[in-house]
């Protein structure tokens, strides 16, 4: 399989759009082509990706990695937990632990450093709501960026604040030594930017005025920063056509160019799959639901994947996309 990017963070800038429902089921396909993949619950403080994995209590997490109590002689070994799903590991998130959803920078640093230590083919990061740099910069660890949303307005501009502060965050980082630079750029520390860089226009400009020598580093990382779109809760035509609106926003705003993944369907099967504290995929690979997240998965790796069950096991094909160029 083509897919160089080892950590795959999702996120999204409100809460219940489905980050975790697709998240789980992602991971699930990816450990059915045979590639090892860690999911990592990173919604430190409310977890709870784990039940959808059927795992009703896990024993270890990022509670017993904080403190290391409970570890046994196997040390952070144990913390990876079977999921009964050949290939697929699970990191749980912390629990309800007190304060564990905002975590201090030690913690936050060790985490993540830990994170990219990992033994796997793919990482895949459940991210908790929200822009606050804890998961932001979660979210920006990530080779491949994803931000889920629902069709609704108030979903899609969640979505676009989520991209503007990941995109924010990233500039902010790469000039830590400037403070004027870090003032402009910081907008939780200077929240009165927020409406004058609305645009990158703006902040280009600002940026140009007090370093051009920096103009070219800027536009470098806005270059480089392409995260996905996955639309959840698609009900009919209008819906999709939501995200292209996300798109334009990003664009036009921001000057980033997000991807297109695809869409999950609004469905009986999604919903059962939660009461049942089973993947959707597992249960029926054939599934509009699952089809969906075979094409999002074949986005992201430049392949058609294929999965069909019969006799209670699940087969899998997969083709590799040729560019048009060698398409003739």
């Amino acid at each position: 399989m083509s897919f160089k990017n080892k950590i795959i963070a999702i996120g999204g800038g409100k809460g219940g759009v489905g980050k975790s429902v697709i998240c789980a089921n992602m991971a699930v396909t990816l450990a059915l082509t045979g590639q090892r993949v860690l999911l990592v619950d990173a919604d430190f403080g409310a977890s709870s990706l784990h039940a959808l994995l059927g795992i009703r209590s896990p024993k270890y997490g990022f509670r017993e990695y904080f403190d290391h109590s409970g570890l046994d002689s196997n040390g952070e070994e144990v913390l990876l937990l079977d999921t009964g799903i050949p290939n697929l590991k699970f990191l749980s998130g912390a629990g309800d632990m007190p304060g564990s959803a905002d975590i201090n920078t030690k913690n936050q640093n060790k985490v993540i450093s830990y994170i990219r230590s990992l033994d796997a083919d793919h990482i895949l990061m459940d991210l908790g709501p929200g822009t606050n740099f804890h998961i932001i910069d979660y979210f920006n660890i990530g080779g491949e960026n994803i931000v889920v949303s629902t069709p609704e307005m108030t979903s899609i501009m969640k979505s676009f604040s989520f991209i503007k502060a990941a995109l924010f965050r990233r500039i902010s980082q790469e000039f830590k030594s400037s403070s004027d630079l870090q003032h402009l750029i910081d907008l939780s520390k200077n929240p009165g930017m927020a409406e004058d860089c609305f645009e990158i226009g703006s902040l280009r400009k600002k940026v140009e005025e007090m370093h051009p020598q920096q103009l070219e580093r800027v536009n470098e990382i806005i270059r480089g920063f392409q995260p996905g779109l996955v639309i959840n809760r698609v009900r009919r035509q209008k819906d999709i056509l939501m995200g292209d609106n996300l798109l334009k926003l990003a664009k036009k705003y921001l000057d980033v160019d997000v991807k297109f993944l695809g869409y999950l369907i609004e469905s009986d099967h999604v919903r059962d799959s939660i009461d049942e504290m089973r993947p959707f995929l597992i249960e029926d690979p054939q599934s509009k639901p699952s089809e969906n997240i075979q094409q999002i998965i074949s986005s992201l790796t430049h392949t058609n994947i294929h999965l069909v069950k019969k006799d209670d096991s699940i087969y899998v094909s997969q083709q590799i996309k040729l560019s048009s160029g060698w398409s003739q």
